[in-house]
C-alpha cells in the first residue's frame, strides 16, 4: 500500500508547532481541534481500501471465489466455481412414436444419464456456484453480487452442494 496517504496527526501537530509552544495544553488544544479532521481522514481511508478491494475483484474464477467467500464464508472458505456443462439430450418417447430409448440394466455397465432443462436446454448455465448446505445467504444479495463483476452474457446458477 502506498504510504503516501498516511498521516500521523499527532506527530504532523507537534512538528508544526514552534518548539517554544510545545506544551501539553497547547499540543491537547491542537489535537482536540484535528479530531474532526482526523475523523474525515479515517472515513477516507476506509473507503480507499475498499475500492481498493473491489478493483483488485475481476471476472476470473478465482477472484470471484475470493470475492464470495470473504463476503460469506470468511472462515472455511467453501464456496467453489466450476464451468458449466452442456450435454447431448436424451429424449424419451411414449410408445405411440415408436422410437424407443432403451434403459440398461447397471450389469450392462451403459449408463444413461437424464439431465435439466438448464444442462440440456436452449438456455444453458456458463458456471455454477457452489455453496455449501450449512451456509446461510441471501441468495438475490449474492447473485447481485456476482452479477455486477461477472462478464456480460454469462449465466450462473448458486447450487447448495
Amino acid at each position: 500500500m502506498s504510504r503516501i496517504y498516511e498521516i500521523d496527526f499527532p506527530k504532523l501537530v507537534r512538528l508544526l508547532m514552534p518548539p517554544r509552544l510545545r506544551k501539553m495544553r497547547h499540543v491537547a488544544w491542537l489535537l482536540a481541534l484535528c479530531n474532526p479532521v482526523n475523523y474525515l481522514y479515517q472515513q477516507f481511508r476506509r473507503n480507499r481500501d475498499a475500492n481498493l478491494y473491489r478493483l483488485k475483484i475481476t471476472p476470473q474464477v478465482v477472484y470471484l471465489e475470493r470475492l464470495l467467500n470473504d463476503r460469506y464464508d470468511i472462515s472455511q472458505r467453501r464456496i467453489k466455481i466450476s464451468d458449466g456443462m452442456i450435454y447431448e439430450p436424451v429424449f424419451l418417447y411414449q410408445e405411440i412414436e415408436q422410437k424407443p430409448v432403451y434403459l440398461w440394466q447397471e450389469a450392462e455397465n451403459k449408463p444413461l444419464y437424464l439431465y435439466t432443462e438448464e444442462e440440456v436446454g436452449s438456455n444453458p448455465v456458463s458456471f455454477y456456484v457452489f455453496t455449501p448446505r450449512n451456509l446461510y445467504f441471501d441468495e438475490n444479495e449474492m447473485g447481485a453480487l456476482i452479477n455486477n463483476y461477472k462478464l456480460a452474457g454469462k449465466t450462473y446458477k448458486i447450487q447448495r452442494a
